[in-house]
């Protein structure tokens, strides 16, 4: 794959509850890290934390 065929990548930040299944994925804002808390949950009441950083092709972000 040459330089001109890449596009840049979109990093992503995984948020779970630590007392519940619920989980949201949303765009990395600056200042995330791996276990930083969040928020509440708003399912149950339990503490929101980051639970992981990734990245992803632009092309794979709607499935």
């Amino acid at each position: 794959m040459s330089s001109e065929t890449k596009q840049p990548l979109v990093v992503k930040t995984v948020i779970k509850c630590m007392t519940c299944d619920y989980s949201i994925v949303r765009d990395f804002q600056q200042g995330d890290f791996v276990p930083k808390l969040v928020g509440t949950c708003p399912k149950d009441g339990g503490k929101l934390y980051i639970a992981g950083i990734y990245a992803e092709s632009p092309n794979n972000q709607h499935k």
